[in-house]
């Protein structure tokens, strides 16, 4: 008699997660063309798309890529010439077609904007804002500007990345001021912007890989939405690529200290890592690298995951998203009344009583309402306390 064949039950929930890469404005959009290029995804998986007012500049992006118009009554296709409250009028205007783009069921939402400018700057606090009322999961990915684009540039920037920030999920934030720490001064500008799309790329792909890849020690979605669950969390996010034969206690340290990224990792709440490897890979590998994690983010919950490639052989890829990184404000200490110190007045020296007395002049003159003293009462008043 014929044995029956087992039926084996697999877990495909995380096969069909599907992610939608928003690229809001010039900057925003660039990005995403270079994300189109470098992520090797199926449509069905991982869906690209950009918005501007800019008509001329979509129209130069790849048609692989899906691309939506705003605003052609007030800017007649063109762009929004930096205008900040152009570009946020003409996003809340058409915010109808705003929520189109989130309307359609996709898993992960991942925004990207160059913020300092017009378009992005304008558009992706709204854009954020009508996210969260859908109730849509995201990750925001943001720039800032270079300090040599000017103080009201960057004025702007972080003014709209606060916006965008409370109705995010998590964000990820990447000043083009620290671009300089990994280029030389005399390299050309568009190289220079690579390296924020290469160390994008390779860390949307390393986590996209964690999404989509059945591991030995498997990481599902429902493990990366409770890292970002929540609102107003800085993100981090970083993939990198190392020989087993390399020094891992260096590689690990560089992995959760990326020179471009924005974040305190000590103060991590949540962190997922997951290590992709051939069968050579050791427990003395991975405790090392588990190790370093767990003392930097000590307080943090922790997700790992591993995944067995066969093509690595010798080599391993860790990826890490952490949420947190805001370190908790220290309270002020309140300031100590000297009168209150137990020491002799008489050894005090003149400078203390001045200073004493200038005190106690300025509480008085606060708890009263000092401006609405006539001036020659406040003059004697002053005199009297000299």
């Amino acid at each position: 008699m014929a044995k029956k064949k087992k039926t084996k039950f697999k877990d495909n929930s995380t096969k069909r997660v599907r992610i939608k890469i928003i690229g809001i404005g010039g900057g925003g959009g660039n990005i995403v063309k270079e994300l189109s290029k470098k992520l090797n995804f199926s449509k069905t998986r991982v869906e690209f798309i950009v918005v501007n007012t800019d008509k001329q500049a979509l129209n130069t992006l790849p048609e692989n890529l899906k691309k939506v118009s705003f605003g052609e009554a007030e800017t007649k296709g063109l762009g929004t010439g930096r205008d900040v409250l152009l570009g946020k009028k003409i996003a809340e205007a058409e915010v109808e077609k705003v929520k189109t783009i989130f309307l359609d069921d996709k898993d992960l939402y991942i925004v990207i904007a160059s913020l300092g400018g017009g378009t992005g700057t304008g558009f992706a606090p709204v854009f954020s804002k009508v996210a969260k009322e859908l109730n849509a999961t995201t990750i925001g990915i943001f720039t800032l500007p270079f300090n040599f684009e000017g103080k009201g540039k960057r004025k702007e920037g972080d003014k709209a990345l606060k916006e965008a920030e409370s109705s995010l999920n998590a964000s990820i934030v990447i000043p083009n001021e620290k671009i300089f720490k990994l280029v030389e001064l005399n390299t050309p500008f568009n190289e220079a912007l690579d390296v924020v799309n290469n160390h994008l790329a390779e860390s949307l792909q390393g986590l996209l890989n964690t999404i989509y890849s059945s591991g030995l020690i498997n990481i599902d979605w429902a493990d990366i939405k409770t890292t970002i669950k929540g609102t107003n969390k800085k993100a981090y996010l970083n993939t990198m690529q190392a020989k087993l034969t390399d020094d891992l206690n260096a590689f690990t340290k560089k992995l959760l200290n990326s020179d471009l990224v924005v974040y305190d990792f000590k103060e991590s709440s949540n962190v997922l890592f997951n290590i992709e490897g051939g069968k050579k890979i050791s427990m003395q590998e991975l405790t090392i690298i588990s190790e370093k994690i767990h003392d930097l983010a000590e307080n943090a919950k922790i997700i790992f995951g591993l995944t067995q490639k066969p093509k690595l052989k010798d080599e391993i890829i860790a990826t890490v998203l952490a949420t947190g990184g805001i370190k908790p404000k220290e309270k002020k200490k309140p300031k100590e009344n000297i009168e209150d110190l137990n020491v002799d007045v008489n050894r005090r020296s003149g400078i203390e009583i001045k200073k004493i007395k200038e005190e106690k002049l300025k509480k008085e003159m606060e708890e009263e309402d000092y401006f609405e003293i006539p001036t020659f009462i406040r003059n004697r008043k002053k005199n009297e306390k000299s």
